[in-house]
């Protein structure tokens, strides 16, 4: 949901998706989290800006949320190019970091997110601030590097809370619920994702809510209490679809499939990991397609079909080192190599 006020307009966003591969007693790797990080959007001044600068924002607001990222960013460049503060430059440089990063492009998208901080100090913007900071946290959750990810993410809490932005607060509290999760440190994400829950459900935002849920699924599945965890799954997966939100469908249609996977039942497994694959190819989230080739690659392994595996993973794999995304390889690395020793 998007809040508009006086000068400012701020919402949130779902992108991407983080893969925890867990090793089980007696059974095989299994991914069973992925937490969809969510980036702020923050528009300062541009909805009341001049034509040069609200038209091409306006055209760019709209091939973003159709996952048009390459078009969306030469109109914010246009909008770019005739912006008259310091904020409305901070805006727009979020603005073009979070199309970077909804396709993986994880160093452009730092660079534009350190522009829009550097922008927001001198126009001593706490709000760009707050969305700056938290959108760099969300860059180095999404390559693994877990205390710099706690760190900013902190900081852009503590901004929020300052200047009362609770849709900001929401977002950082489950990204910060997201960083406990990878490190295991379980019910601690939960607290943390279920405090985003209480206050995006006391304003009624809506993709904050399924963010949330989907969130907490994952806790669930990672302390396998499957039943809860296909439960807020589903209401989360109701909700993206409920507000037309493609990536969201497909991070929850892919946890749905890994708790299948852990239930054994592989045919289920299998259709919802590639009606995933099929969503994440339509939008070009890289990150997004190369976690479930990779959940295909673990299925077939499960099959006994160690070719295909092999296959899948190698498929996943190029694509994390192609998008600078070093978990993702340092995962498929250790199933890869798994696999090739168990070959006769």
């Amino acid at each position: 949901m998007v809040t508009v006020g006086d000068q400012h307009v701020a919402g949130s966003v779902v992108t991407g998706s983080g893969a925890v591969v867990v090793h089980r007693a007696g059974a095989g790797p299994t991914i069973v989290a992925q937490s969809g990080a969510t980036v702020n959007v923050y528009v300062d001044g541009l909805p009341q800006a001049t034509p040069k600068i609200r038209h091409p924002f306006q055209e760019g607001r709209r091939l973003q949320q159709a996952d048009q990222h390459e078009a969306a960013i030469r109109e914010f460049g246009k909008a770019f190019a005739a912006a008259e503060s310091d904020s409305q430059r901070c805006a727009l440089h979020i603005l073009i970091g979070n199309s970077f990063l909804d396709t993986s492009h994880f160093p452009e998208a730092e660079g534009r997110y350190r522009e829009a901080l550097e922008a927001a100090q001198r126009a001593k913007d706490r709000e760009g601030e707050a969305v700056a900071l938290g959108n760099l946290g969300n860059v180095y959750f999404q390559r693994g590097e877990l205390e710099k990810a706690e760190e900013h993410l902190k900081k852009a809490l503590a901004i929020q809370e300052e200047i009362g932005n609770r849709l900001g607060q929401a977002t950082d509290l489950g990204n910060l619920g997201n960083v406990y999760a990878h490190r295991g440190e379980l019910a601690k994400a939960e607290e943390h994702y279920r405090k985003a829950l209480d206050i995006v459900s006391e304003i009624g935002d809506r993709l904050g809510q399924a963010n949330a849920l989907g969130n907490l699924g994952s806790a669930f599945a990672a302390s396998g209490e499957l039943d809860k965890a296909e439960e807020h799954y589903r209401k989360a997966l109701d909700i993206f679809e409920e507000i037309g939100n493609p990536l969201g469908q497909a991070i929850d249609l892919a946890n749905l499939g890994s708790v299948y996977l852990q239930r054994g039942d592989l045919d289920k497994a299998e259709e919802h990991y590639r009606r995933a694959l099929v969503v994440q190819q339509e939008i070009g989230n890289r990150l997004g397609q190369a976690n479930q080739l990779g959940n295909l690659g673990l299925l077939a392994e499960q099959r006994g079909n160690a070719p295909e595996a092999l296959r899948y993973l190698r498929e996943a794999r190029q694509i994390f080192a192609e998008i600078g995304a070093q978990p993702g390889v340092r995962q498929t690395d250790k199933l890869i190599e798994a696999l090739e020793r168990s070959q006769p």
